[in-house]
């Protein structure tokens, strides 16, 4: 999906980013990547990662059209410590969500506070990519199980619309588990 050049460029953010990989495969010279861990620990993990590791996915697409040179993430991209759920950007709402098993480790009774920051993070026309695993109806977590119609329920009602709804090749689970990629869009009424 990055390679494809399909999704949003602009601003970008990446909750609960962990090491920083989706923050350093996203980021590039067209979209800026801010990644939210909750400790100082977390952030300093990502950030270490992002210094190392190559913009874009495959390295190489953090630098001009047409150029070889590897462009290190953290020249597009960076993380902070805050509460997601708090969290309020300075320059107003991002053009790209990518939430990579976040949801899933976030207590039921919060998912409709996920859903809300989540359209108030996100820009009318601007998009959400998640990533939805686990998929099961089994009980305790975290992880706690998900499938795309709990996704459905939680994000059509605060003003989101389905773009597409991908089921991850098993050869491409990187959790060994049915995944979905589930993309919407923020309506712009």
């Amino acid at each position: 999906m990055i390679r494809s050049g399909e999704l949003p460029v602009g601003c970008a953010l990446v909750p609960g980013c962990g090491r920083g990989y989706a923050v350093a495969a996203l980021a590039s010279a067209a979209r800026r990547v801010t990644g939210i861990e909750i400790s100082d620990t977390a952030k300093a993990a990502c950030n270490a990662h992002l210094a190392s590791a190559p913009a874009g996915v495959g390295g190489g697409d953090g630098g001009a059209p047409g150029s070889a040179a590897v462009v290190v993430a953290s020249e597009f991209a960076a993380c902070i410590a805050d509460d997601f759920f708090t969290h309020a950007p300075s320059d107003g709402p991002y053009d790209l969500v990518y939430d990579c098993t976040f949801l899933c480790a976030i207590p039921m009774e919060r998912r409709g506070d996920w859903a809300a920051q989540m359209s108030a993070l996100v820009r009318p026309g601007g998009e959400l990519v998640s990533l939805v695993f686990p998929i099961g109806d089994f009980t305790g977590g975290p992880p706690f199980a998900l499938s795309p119609a709990i996704v459905e329920g939680l994000l059509a009602p605060v003003g989101f619309e389905p773009v597409s709804l991908t089921e991850v090749p098993p050869e491409q689970w990187a959790r060994g588990r049915k995944e979905y990629l589930y993309r919407w869009r923020r309506k712009t009424e």
